[in-house]
């Protein structure tokens, strides 16, 4: 008799927890027809998301995370390092821009700056990126100078 009790139990345990599993994570939809999506915000929903291809996506990824901190978010030179002798580069000056060849991006990136015979500040990325990566960062910065 006690057996079957003690197997009575764990058997609904068993069961409520499955029960609390199942039920969890799942979120309520909208109780009523007002809350729903209308088309307008639908509308509005894509012109917010403006859809840029997966490798400038990337590319701002990694940028902003690996280069924005020293030559800013938008590529201005104006990161939080501050005072760093010399100043990282503008990428957003157009004129600088067009003097310097993607073939100069991508040493500069997988190299180091100073293999461009700039400042030591920047460092090497070669064998933090693939090659693929390092395309979608030179990519990236290449709207960043209207081009």
């Amino acid at each position: 008799m006690q057996n079957t009790i003690k197997i009575s139990k764990i058997a609904l345990l068993a069961a409520c927890s499955v029960v609390m599993i199942t039920g969890c994570g799942k979120k309520e939809g909208p109780k009523d027809k007002a809350a729903q999506t209308t088309p307008a915000a639908t509308v509005d929903q894509a012109a917010i998301d403006q859809k840029l291809p997966y490798s400038l996506k990337e590319g701002k990824r990694l940028f902003s995370h690996y280069c924005g901190v020293c030559h800013g978010e938008t590529g201005d030179g104006g990161g939080q390092y501050y005072g760093l002798t010399p100043t990282p580069a503008n990428f957003t000056d157009k004129a600088f821009m067009k003097t310097l060849p993607d073939e100069k991006l991508f040493k500069a990136i997988n190299e180091g700056s100073a293999a461009m015979g700039k400042s030591n500040l920047c460092p090497p990325w070669g064998k933090s990126f693939n090659p693929e990566e390092t395309e979608f960062i030179v990519a990236y910065i290449r709207t960043l100078g209207g081009s």
